[in-house]
């Protein structure tokens, strides 16, 4: 049976008057800044920050953007801030920014972290994410090799440069970017997709499959990667193999290790995001990557229905019942009519023989789409089930309650095949299973 988804008390004293008093002070100065949507540069050279339109973004995300917002302006306005400390404070807040897709405010938050600290590669490896991002494919080479000059050691850097030649059809010198890092990790499984995708370029298809295939063997639920061994095999004219590939294929592809990258996505407190992430790692079935990504959607927004429902289906397979029934419950206590809650902790009380309870959330998910296949299906599984334990008054009862509510809401067609099928359950000769 599937599973449908998806603070301290003040003290009365003149020092502590006098602290909030500067509190205030700084709030309303840090809040009329940002009321002006700019914020000034606070030494030469650096540019001017525009604040960015964050109405289109959730209130949560917002309040978390505004804050480290406040705590640029807190940090620029102190004459006592050390170069560092300003360059940390900006290249932090272009983090943010990036992690959300604000890129031309991302850009201007690492130029200025950059012009701070020339030689900190963080921020200039993030702009030339962004710079790959948006298509300024020559900026992001230039500034790829700047980092590789700075952190040699990094072996996200000739990875992504490999990948930028590759889509620009530099042939040579992604072979030499992905070889390179093949230096700094012999088994990076990107890098070694990377030269599979040259060879396939190339029609050089047994070198192709063989790329692919160390991939696989280091990355074995990476499947998108069947399809390029199917197209290799193609080439090589192995129809049977190119048939076996594509029925493997599937969405999971292959990225580099890149802890600056990881960090932005742990910076994300969106819940439509972790949702989105959630639903790929669920359809790809990494279900505890899936869970991880649903939990955090649940705390960004702890009321959302889809959060609590969506992980308690992943939480169904990973085989913690009590934890997606939790879950399901929590969905029901926000709305009591959602009916995909109802279905799904209806699965699992039938799958624990508590066919009463099943049957209970089942009517109230028909209440709501009184003609859902499924609901309609499973239902007459449990009547079926509670018959079949002896118990046909119960199933006659339950069934009577629920022709009675489909003709409430004047359902003629549901009311009357659920009599016939209640003229059919009191034909059969009930009688209580055979004691073994």
């Amino acid at each position: 049976m599937s599973f449908k988804s998806y603070v301290a008390p003040l003290r009365r004293c003149a020092r502590n008057l006098f602290l909030v008093a500067l509190i205030l002070a700084t709030t309303i100065a840090v809040h009329s800044q940002l009321s002006e949507k700019t914020l000034k540069p606070p030494r030469e050279g650096l540019m001017a920050l525009y604040w960015p339109n964050l109405s289109d973004l959730e209130e949560s995300v917002r309040e978390q953007i505004k804050e480290q917002q406040n705590a640029l302006i807190v940090v620029a306005k102190n004459p006592a801030t050390s170069t560092t400390e300003l360059s940390e404070a900006f290249g932090k807040l272009g983090q943010l920014y990036h992690a959300y897709q604000l890129i031309q405010s991302a850009r201007d938050c690492y130029f200025n972290a950059n012009f701070l600290a020339p030689n900190d590669f963080r921020w200039i490896y993030l702009r030339a994410d962004i710079d790959r991002r948006v298509g300024r494919m020559e900026d992001a080479i230039r500034r790829y090799r700047l980092v590789r000059t700075l952190r040699p050691d990094y072996v996200a850097v000739p990875v992504n440069l490999g990948n930028t030649f590759l889509n620009l059809n530099r042939y040579d010198e992604a072979r030499e970017s992905f070889l390179e890092a093949l230096e700094i990790d012999k088994n990076d499984p990107a890098a070694h997709y990377g030269l599979g995708q040259i060879a396939l370029s190339e029609r050089n298809y047994t070198e192709a499959i063989q790329q692919f295939n160390q991939t696989l063997a280091r990355v074995p639920s990476a499947n998108r990667v069947h399809y390029s061994l199917a197209m290799a095999y193609r080439g090589l004219g192995d129809l049977e193999k190119v048939k076996a590939h594509l029925a493997q294929q599937g969405p999971v592809g292959v990225r580099v290790s890149d802890p600056l990258m990881d960090d932005l996505e742990d910076l994300v407190e969106s819940e439509r995001v972790h949702l989105a992430r959630g639903k790929i790692a669920f359809e790809a079935r990494q279900y505890t990557e899936a869970a991880d990504e649903f939990r955090k959607a649940v705390a960004a927004n702890p009321d959302s229905v889809t959060a609590h429902v969506n992980l308690g289906a992943t939480l169904s397979q990973l085989g913690d019942a009590q934890g997606a029934a939790e879950q399901f419950e929590e969905a029901i206590r926000i709305e009591p009519e959602r009916v995909n809650a109802h279905y799904n902790l209806a699965i699992l009380l039938a799958g624990q023989n508590k066919h009463e309870q099943a049957i209970a959330h089942l009517q109230s998910a028909l209440k709501v789409e009184p003609n859902d296949a499924g609901v309609r299906s499973l239902l007459g599984q449990e009547l079926l089930a509670l018959a079949q334990l002896g118990r046909c008054p119960e199933a006659s009862d339950w069934l009577r309650r629920i022709i009675a509510t489909a003709e409430q809401q004047q359902n003629t067609e549901l009311a009357g095949k659920l009599k016939t099928n209640l003229i059919l359950l009191e034909q059969q000769k009930c009688r209580p299973p055979a004691k073994p």
